[in-house]
């Protein structure tokens, strides 16, 4: 039997919690180039992630109880790739995903260039990825708490796991470690 498409939802911000790892241990590179406010909010941006990603979680779970087999993953470790290559193996369906539509802070973006560090291998505190048949719902239950979420894409018939980026589409690997483990500085 076929399955139906069904929405890739992510909630909140990607890489927050690497963000400010990176904001504190590179505060002078930040501060030399970009506004000292940068660096500061930059620093305390993960700081109320953990209670909306435990509201978002319990929204998530609450909404997809309604259905059967609704994979749903903190964001963490690894990053926002991370997550969706385990995303991708508990639901045993393809998707494709559009990187643009990836909730990214401008602080993680301005950040990340200036390291050279790639934000969609960054930990990611704060935020949930889950894979529903009613995304629209559920964003509006989402943001009826408060929670910020975007629908970054749908499932596909096939097994391939399609990433889009501004037209140019590549394929999900596996995972990489997370940035700030690579830079050694967790």
């Amino acid at each position: 039997m076929k399955k139906r498409s069904r929405a890739v939802i992510v909630t909140g911000f990607v890489g927050l919690r690497g963000t400010a790892i990176l904001a504190e241990k590179f505060k002078e590179k930040i501060d030399s180039r970009y506004p000292v406010y940068l660096s500061r909010n930059a620093e305390h941006i993960a700081d109320s992630a953990k209670a909306d990603t435990e509201e978002a979680l319990r929204i998530v779970n609450e909404h997809i109880a309604r259905y059967e087999e609704c994979p749903v993953i903190e964001i963490a470790d690894g990053g926002f790739l991370t997550a969706m290559w385990n995303l991708a193996k508990e639901a045993g369906q393809g998707f494709t995903l559009d990187l643009r539509k990836v909730p990214l802070k401008q602080e993680t973006v301005e950040i990340c260039e200036l390291t050279e560090v790639n934000p969609y291998h960054l930990c990611s505190y704060g935020s949930v990825a889950a894979i529903v048949p009613d995304g629209l719902l559920l964003q509006e239950e989402l943001e009826k708490a408060g929670i910020s979420s975007v629908i970054i894409g749908y499932t596909n018939a096939s097994k391939a796991h399609i990433l889009m980026n501004d037209g140019t589409e590549s394929y999900l690997n596996r995972p990489e470690p997370d940035e700030v483990d690579r830079l050694g500085i967790r």
